[in-house]
């Protein structure tokens, strides 16, 4: 029977589908009417790529790596015989480790050998060099197939200690003039199994001295987690406050904490307290427990004692918190993404609906009337689509001057603009011997992003206030929709930025690491920290870009539509304003088109409550097919 994890993940799992079939079926709508453009296609192929491919990522950090694999197993793979990573002899080798489902490549293991280390490559960039990495395929229907290539990643080597030195281990197994270290420095499988499939992501890091001794590893799996849990021992170690302190606490993610009770943790009743107090988080998210027993009682598929306080909790606590936290950000994400659009698509059938009535009202009132009111008509409708077309000539001139100054200040955070600035820092970080040193020239990365995106929203918010002065402006003179331009959210990437700062001030101040030189510094957590502000970087550069232009887009639609309509009922009236015996026969086309207008705002009505973007629009009584002035 599935977990109530992996019952609420594959629930969460079942709602994205059907959120991303309902924007699918707006893309539709647009193809069907006309009313895209290529930016709005790409912006939504873009927002319907995140949300196929978007993942909860749980990482597992902790000193012993045979209770850390026991709860992967236990928590996410308890159907596999043993669960899937290997248990035993050698699991302490094990390094950090991805685990996922990739349904475009065919399962593997994937292993980078840990000599990259010597080399001045970042882990993320080596990722984009296949050459570099060992690949195992794998048969995910042969229990065999699967244990072989597990087993392969407890895999060790002996080598010298100038060796293992030149490699920054230290904490390693020593024998004689020999040390056993690990074989590998990075793995990721890919697996079609059930919890991977629904979006899950498990990553497994090694011991905290293994951890601590490349910082990129534990920057990039506490950045991008979802949940941090934390696998303690009998005490709360230096090196977990070390570890705890640097890369958990300012993390964004729900943080949870297992102590061992069976390596004598939490024995009283005020164990969880204490330790929720020396990390600061909730007691509610400390969870003593047996893991060994545990364990052992989840694989062998036993029910628990006190499933309230066992596992069972922790599961419970993953599902309630983690799925509806993801569910609420991907909903704020389509919201500000498609929810402009389709509304402003249905003020776009709106005004055509309220023309197709205006349009039917005048040609009955031209109904057997003579030319000379026909052409009345006319010179008032002509009249008026030339004053409108000053005021669009007007709105054409601010929006370049606006589109202008935007792109001036998102030039500020172009990838040639950050490379000159991280080269012109690297210089200087490169010559800093402490890592005081360090910090005190990182300290313009931060800076000069704070600056740049203060800049950026001061910007917006005079933007905000034209561009609601132009909305107000043709609201008020030509009846259209008041609409509010689109909200510019930086605020993901600000906490990012400042969870990355925090990191290196604690980093660069700890007592441990302030006698560390530059070699070692410079390899392992700077190019962490610069690859992982450099994301940031490009993804507030891309949002700002999209928010740009998308600002005035639905009021640019909106525009344009009504130019288009003014001009076609323009053309129609001189076409009838000749022949007064067809005005009948395009009333009857009018309403044909009143009643297609009609059935595409119900349409949109019903898609805007399928994306969440308003309610479910009331049902209306049998029959009701009255002309209306709205749709």
């Amino acid at each position: 029977m599935p977990s109530q994890l992996e019952q609420r993940i594959a629930q969460f799992t079942d709602w994205r589908t059907k959120l991303v079939a309902a924007i699918d079926e707006f893309r539709a709508w647009q193809d069907t009417y006309g009313q895209a453009d290529i930016e709005q296609t790409l912006r939504i192929y873009d927002l319907v790529e995140g949300l196929r491919n978007d993942r909860m990522r749980l990482a597992f950090l902790g000193e012993s790596a045979e209770d850390k694999i026991g709860l992967i197993n236990a928590l996410l793979f308890s159907d596999l015989p043993g669960g899937l990573l290997p248990l035993g002899p050698g699991s302490e080798f094990l390094c950090a480790t991805e685990i996922f489902h990739d349904p475009g490549e065919a399962p593997y293991v994937r292993v980078l050998p840990i000599d990259t280390r010597k080399r001045p490559e970042s882990i993320a960039a080596l990722r984009r060099s296949p050459i570099e990495w060992i690949t195992m395929r794998l048969n995910p229907e042969s229990a065999e197939s699967i244990a072989e290539a597990m087993r392969s990643l407890n895999e060790s080597r002996a080598v010298s200690i100038d060796e293992a030195k030149s490699l920054n281990l230290t904490n390693v197994e020593r024998s004689g003039d020999a040390v056993s270290i690990p074989a590998w420095r990075y793995a990721l499988i890919n697996m079609p199994l059930p919890m991977l499939k629904s979006g899950l992501i498990a990553l497994y890091t090694p011991g905290l001295q293994m951890l601590a001794a490349e910082p990129e590893v534990a920057l990039r799996m506490t950045s991008g987690a979802q949940s941090l849990l934390m696998v303690l021992g009998k005490d709360v170690t230096p090196a977990v406050q070390d570890v705890w302190r640097q890369y958990v606490q300012t993390a964004q993610a729900h943080k949870f904490v297992v102590p061992d009770t069976g390596a004598g943790a939490g024995a009283d009743a005020g164990a969880a307290a204490r330790v929720a107090q020396m990390l600061d988080i909730p007691a509610s998210n400390v969870f003593p427990l047996p893991i060994k027993q545990t364990v052992a009682d989840r694989l062998a598929h036993k029910e628990s004692a006190d499933a309230g306080a066992g596992i069972e909790q922790l599961e419970k606590l993953h599902a309630e918190r983690l799925v509806p936290d993801r569910q609420a950000l991907l909903l704020s994400s389509v919201a500000k993404e498609i929810g402009p659009l389709v509304n402003s698509a249905r003020q776009a059938v709106a005004a055509r609906f309220i023309a197709t009535i205006k349009e039917m009202q005048d040609l009955t009132s031209t109904s057997g009337k003579n030319r000379e009111a026909a052409q009345d008509m006319l010179t008032r409708l002509e009249t008026e689509r030339k004053n409108y077309q000053k005021s669009v000539a007007t709105f054409n001139v601010t929006y370049a001057d606006l589109m202008a100054k935007g792109q001036e200040l998102l030039a500020t955070l172009h990838d040639d603009r950050i490379e000159e600035i991280l080269a012109h820092d690297r210089e200087f970080i490169q010559g800093a011997w402490t890592t005081a040193g360090l910090w005190k020239n990182m300290q313009g990365l931060f800076d000069y992003f704070a600056t740049q995106v203060e800049k950026i929203l001061n910007y917006a918010i005079k933007l905000k206030e034209t561009v609601d002065g132009i909305y107000q402006s043709f609201h008020e003179n030509f009846g259209l929709a008041k609409l509010s331009p689109p909200p510019l959210t930086l605020e993901k990437h600000l906490e990012a930025m400042h969870t990355l700062k925090e990191n290196a001030q604690h980093f660069c101040h700890d007592p441990i690491n302030i006698a560390k030189y530059k070699d070692v510094m410079v390899k392992n957590f700077y190019d962490g920290l610069v690859e992982e502000a450099r994301q940031q970087f490009e993804l507030t550069r891309l949002d700002t870009e999209h928010w740009l232009r998308g600002a005035l887009g639905p009021l640019n639609g909106q525009i344009m539509e009504r130019q288009n309509l003014m001009l076609k009922r323009v053309e129609n009236l001189r076409n009838l304003k000749d022949n007064l015996t067809s005005v009948q026969e395009r009333i009857k086309q009018l309403d044909q088109q009143r009643l297609s207008l009609k059935k595409q705002g119900e349409q949109l009505d019903q898609l805007r409550a399928n994306l969440a973007l308003a309610p479910a629009p009331a049902a209306k009584p049998a029959g009701e097919e009255k002309p209306a002035t709205t749709t």
